[in-house]
């Protein structure tokens, strides 16, 4: 787990921003604006998140070797890594709430997810071991994520755009992993070669969305400039 929330710290990094902001939009009674924000927001961390997965399920097993020297976790970080995705996605909600008065709200769900998981924990980790505790934080991520989406849901109009936000990262996601395969790297240290990959990935992942985003950076380009 800490491996697979490692990269969420960048988007820990402003999430707590979007509390005070979306509070000053509530205040000010802008709504139009708290939509866009809102939107524009998951779009960035769609892409983000779906990016950060990709990585996660195509280098399990070589992040496994380079941070603990053992392929065994490989398979336990590419089993978790789908998860990457609702947990990023959840942690931007969860503050979207708090800025627009729904403590109460993130606090409910919350004990209703700790519930849910000690249950799991309680009676199924015993049958099922590993994979009942695997099952348990898939449990308590997807609930989580279902009823924080339905609360704000309620409270902003936003709008998911499956094409671009999900769709195209997806693609780019498949493409950049092909290109990397394409381009051999010579590095004798494992180390240094995994992160060589990784950046070459990452790289092709964000020239691939530039690409499919290329009207609607034109669009804006255009009218900062006229």
């Amino acid at each position: 787990m800490p491996v697979i929330m490692f990269a969420n710290v960048l988007i820990g990094s402003f999430s707590g921003l979007l509390i005070p902001e979306f509070s000053r939009l509530l205040a000010g009674g802008n709504y139009n604006r708290l939509k866009t924000v809102c939107d524009t927001i998951f779009k960035v961390t769609f892409i983000f998140s779906i990016g950060i997965t990709g990585v996660f399920l195509i280098f399990a097993n070589e992040i496994s070797l380079m941070v603990y020297q053992s392929i065994e976790a490989g398979k336990w970080i590419r089993l978790l890594s789908p998860l990457i995705f609702f947990m990023y996605i959840d942690n931007i909600i969860d503050n979207m709430l708090k800025g627009i008065n729904e403590q109460v709200s993130v606090m409910i769900c919350n004990i209703i997810d700790l519930l849910v998981t000690i249950s799991i924990i309680f009676f199924i980790v015993p049958i099922m071991g590993m994979y009942g505790y695997i099952l348990s934080i898939f449990v308590s991520e997807l609930l989580n994520f279902t009823i924080s989406s339905l609360q704000l849901k309620k409270k902003i109009n936003y709008s998911i755009n499956f094409k671009k936000f999900i769709i195209q990262p997806i693609l780019a996601c498949l493409i950049s992993y092909g290109l990397t395969k394409l381009i051999p790297i010579y590095i004798s240290s494992f180390s240094l070669h995994t992160i060589a990959h990784i950046a070459l990935f990452i790289l092709f992942y964000l020239m691939c969305m530039l690409l499919f985003d290329r009207k609607d950076i034109y669009a804006k380009l255009k009218t900062f400039y006229s």
